[in-house]
């Protein structure tokens, strides 16, 4: 299957401009480009947030092609009948050559490969889609807690209101946002597992008011699979894990099963749940200015009871966010956005897993017995990256051992910048500094120090062309990852 898919997205980049409708935005972009490093290892903020397409060691070049068909704009309210069906997809290729081959990281990538379909406010989705879930800057901020777009996107199906949706009776007071989804871990470390997803999220605020709350949750799901490693152990029935359809209810609404082991799963999911399970509650806070917009929002992880009980506090993402809408006249530089993040993991509900207390403590994030390599596909982090898998650290710290997350009680300070100068590029950095404590189970024998960071300028070769240049350089000095140096460039055309 992925040769296939591989095949027909390389078909779609290559011949859809010869059946373009009119009144139908189909774009296209192309992106040749290279990648040269110091050591080994690229820098932190050059692969992370790169939905997995992006080596994890060694220089190399790269091809991107990619080629999207929007919906058509909305017509006025007279016809709006008419355009309540749309459709739509997104097919991205990506080709690297010279990295040092792993067995997570094939030469020719497929991060997107999806059809969308729309009715009215609703919206299905099938296949790979870069995206990420959480209330938070989507744009610059460090990574989302619970799925940040580290790792590269996997087969979904999956049914959601896009954008926030009115409640007529509240007369635009509140609205809704929500989705459901099913997908597969293809081509996993265990075979045969599954994602559930589901969120929702509320608006409290008219649109003509500057002030705007946000709240809700999102909830993902590992299930199901089998693996070698697993037979002979108690962890699962002859090496394959529960895939019922009443284990499924069971796993959708988070409830114990009703036994404790039977002949599907064994006493490992009968008093801890089917499933590996990863989610954060998100509270925001925006105020809209007639040139400014400020959003300050907090992501709370959990992973269990005691995380959705609170216990964890403060433990998650917490952001502010500031846009820059001022149109007139503008200085040398122009600041157009900026945030700045705090991500803290040390609490993870005590350092003790008690299995008869209430809440049990120990949430030991990311890390999962059953699944060997806990929240992660093919070797990247789904969630925040700077809970990074062993795979990736200095080799001093690596060899202290661990589980496959090593280091999850962090500390870490970002911020992230994007401006424009006014006669030359747009300018982002990156910047970020971590402590980092290791696990409860295996505490380091003192905070290990990081401080990474980028800056990237992006210039426009010709705008009728619609083509630019992108130069990116960054560094990595401390003591959790290899200390090296790196640059990025690539020439990018959109049509």
């Amino acid at each position: 299957m992925p040769i296939r898919l591989r095949l027909v997205s390389f078909f779609w980049v290559m011949f859809l401009p010869a059946w373009a409708q009119s009144g139908r935005s189909i774009n296209y972009s192309a992106e040749l480009g290279g990648l040269v490093a110091t050591t080994p290892q690229i820098p932190f903020w050059l692969r992370s947030n790169q939905y997995g397409t992006v080596p994890l060691r060694g220089s190399f070049g790269t091809v991107r092609l990619g080629a999207e068909k929007t919906y058509r704009p909305r017509p006025d309210s007279a016809s709006r009948r008419k355009s309540r069906f749309d459709w739509g997809f997104g097919v991205n290729v990506v080709a690297n050559a010279g990295y040092q081959k792993e067995p997570n990281q094939p030469t020719v990538l497929l991060p997107q490969a999806y059809v969308k379909l729309r009715f009215g406010a609703l919206e299905l989705v099938g296949g790979n889609r870069m995206e990420v879930f959480g209330l938070g800057d989507t744009v610059l901020t460090s990574g989302f807690v619970a799925w940040s777009g580290n790792a590269i996107p996997f087969p979904k199906i999956q049914l959601h209101t896009p954008d926030f949706v009115p409640i007529g009776f509240t007369k635009n007071l509140i609205a809704i946002r929500a989705g459901y989804a099913h997908g597969w871990f293809a081509n996993s470390y265990i075979q045969g597992s599954y994602l559930h997803q589901k969120y929702i999220y509320a608006r409290l605020g008219k649109p003509s008011w500057r002030m705007r709350f946000y709240g809700g949750l999102n909830h993902q799901v590992q299930w199901g699979g089998h693996a070698d490693y697993l037979v002979g152990t108690q962890l699962a029935v002859n090496g394959h894990l529960p895939t019922s359809f009443q284990d499924y209810l069971s796993m959708v609404i988070g409830h114990y099963p009703d036994a404790l082991q039977n002949d599907r799963f064994t006493d490992f999911d009968g008093t801890n749940r089917v499933g590996n399970h990863i989610g954060s509650y998100d509270v925001a806070l925006e105020w809209i200015g007639t040139n400014q917009n400020w959003l300050l929002y907090h992501q709370h992880i959990y992973e269990d009871a005691s995380g959705l009980a609170l216990q964890n506090v403060p433990d998650g993402l917490t952001g502010l966010r500031f846009l820059n809408h001022n149109t007139t006249a503008s200085s040398f530089f122009k600041l157009r956005r900026w945030v700045v993040e705090c991500l803290s993991t040390t609490n993870q509900s005590g350092p003790t897993f008690d299995q008869t207390a209430r809440y049990q403590g120990g949430d030991n994030y990311f890390n999962h017995s059953q699944y060997k390599e806990g929240w992660t596909y093919r070797g990247k982090t789904i969630g925040t990256p700077f809970l990074a898998p062993y795979t990736t650290l200095a080799e001093p710290v690596a060899n202290l051992g661990g589980s496959f997350f090593p280091n999850n009680r962090v500390v870490a300070w970002y911020t992230g910048m994007e401006g424009v100068f006014r006669h030359g590029p747009s300018l982002k950095v990156r910047l970020s500094y971590s402590r980092n404590f290791g696990t409860f189970n295996q505490s380091y024998p003192h905070p290990f120090h990081q401080f990474s960071a980028l800056a990237s300028a992006q210039w426009s070769l010709s705008r009728r062309l619609g083509t630019t240049l992108l130069t990116t350089v960054a560094i990595d000095r401390g003591e959790l990852f290899p200390n090296t140096v790196g640059s990025f460039v690539s020439i990018r055309k959109v049509w």
